[in-house]
């Protein structure tokens, strides 16, 4: 402890000072021994006095310049250097502190040792209403127990938590905020600051609202709009077409006994044939622009006769299981149900595209408040660490299509494999 406060006094200005004049004295000491006992004796008749005399000076400067450099000038130049990029560090911290976006420091304890100008802004709260206190003043109750001791969890493990907060300011008005927690660490590793950065995301809540709204009408102008086409097709091109069938079988009836017009009857037999392909595919086209089944069968039926053609044209086994033999999905209105039918039509698409599946699982239950669809496969899966891309239109056009009913959705690999997507909604008469 002794070495160590001598090293403390010597660092600092004024020990450097006494450490310069003991040097000093030391070297003049040294260099009048030298002169008087060594040199002089020996060589004093050869040497005039006044040289003796200017030896004495000479040698101290040459001696002690260099010390006064290394133990003087030298610190400070570096103390400077260390002062100024304190400075600027100092300078850094004030401007982040002073951003835009509220700053809370507290102690280990989370108990608000300071706060800057836009937390105040933010919540209403000034500076000497909050010292002292938690930020419990500002919890709005929409998040549970659970949610908190989660959120410490990670920040003692990780010593950094980031995530969506509703607060409650003031005035009493509950807000959105992105908040940052990050401790501060002393020298043996203990906490011993946290420092909270948080900004309020009202108007990113709202636009993404409002965005939300005009996905879903989006969504909906075109399922209407499939609703139309379809009818037209149906009543214009579907009606040209059983026309014109009933023109061919009745043209076939009268030349059916006249041996010469057979060759005639084979050009209406290939005539038919394109008749009857176009029908199958105008009735494919419009079940596709909007499967009438839905609204005369209802959603399950509808879920039974998708899963039965997407086996006929994959060979993929598809199997439809509803625990619920009420009839209550019937009651469901036009949005859940079309909704519903287009999410499961998306996940069988990826089906038959990537998993390489070879049986498929779709169930559905329906109690008076909730509404749950799951589409499952035995195919690849999703790779591990998968993370929906920007280019994953199919899966986020569920994720809009499901956010449009208040629900939620879940990708996620069961334990025999493949993959399983989960829908769950409330259930809206």
């Amino acid at each position: 402890m002794v070495k160590y406060h001598l090293k403390d006094f010597f660092n600092s200005p004024r020990g450097g000072m006494y450490l310069i004049v003991l040097l000093m004295m030391a070297a003049e000491f040294l260099i009048m021994v030298l002169i008087e006992i060594v040199f002089r004796p020996k060589y004093g008749a050869l040497i005039p006095n006044f040289v003796w005399e200017s030896i004495d000076p000479l040698l101290l400067i040459i001696i002690v310049t260099p010390c006064i450099y290394l133990l003087a000038v030298r610190p400070l130049e570096r103390q400077q250097t260390t002062l100024r990029q304190q400075y600027n560090e100092l300078s850094i911290t004030a401007v982040t502190f002073d951003s835009g976006e509220g700053v809370v420091v507290t102690d280990a304890n989370n108990t608000i040792l300071r706060v800057n100008r836009s937390f105040t802004e933010i919540t209403g709260y000034a500076n000497e209403e909050v010292i002292g206190k938690t930020p419990r003043i500002l919890q709005s109750g929409r998040h549970d127990r659970e949610f908190y001791r989660n959120m410490w969890t990670i920040l003692g493990r990780d010593k950094f938590w980031c995530g969506e907060v509703w607060n409650r300011n003031k005035s009493g008005k509950i807000y959105p905020e992105w908040l940052t927690i990050t401790a501060v660490l002393g020298p043996e590793g203990q906490i011993t600051n946290y420092v909270a950065i948080f900004s309020d995301i009202s108007e990113r809540k709202a636009g993404e609202e409002q965005l939300r709204k005009l996905t879903a009408h989006i969504q909906s102008a075109r399922e209407e709009e499939k609703t139309r086409i379809a009818r037209e097709i149906h009543d214009d091109l579907g009606g040209t077409l059983t026309a014109l069938k009933m023109e061919v079988y009745r043209l076939t009836e009268k030349l059916s006994g006249n041996e010469q017009a057979a060759p005639l009857l084979e050009h209406i037999e290939s005539m038919t044939q394109l008749l009857d392909n176009a029908v199958g595919v105008t009735r494919r086209v419009i079940s596709d622009l909007h499967p009438a089944v839905i609204d005369d069968l209802g959603l399950v039926a509808a879920l039974e006769w998708q899963c039965k053609q997407f086996g006929k044209r994959t060979g993929i086994a598809c199997e439809v299981i509803c625990a619920d033999e009420r009839d209550e999905e019937n009651k469901l209105d036009k949005t859940t149900a079309i909704n519903l039918f287009r999410i499961c039509q998306e996940a069988l698409s990826n089906v038959s595209r990537h998993s390489g599946a070879t049986g498929v699982n779709v169930e559905y239950h329906q109690d008076d408040e909730e509404i749950m669809l799951s589409i499952g496969d035995n195919g690849r899966g999703l790779p591990d660490g998968h993370t929906i891309a920007q280019t994953s239109y199919g899966m986020r056009g569920m994720r809009e299509r499901v956010a449009q009913l208040n629900g939620g959705i879940a990708f996620d690999s069961p334990s025999g494999g493949g993959l399983r997507v989960t829908v769950t909604v409330p259930c809206r008469a």
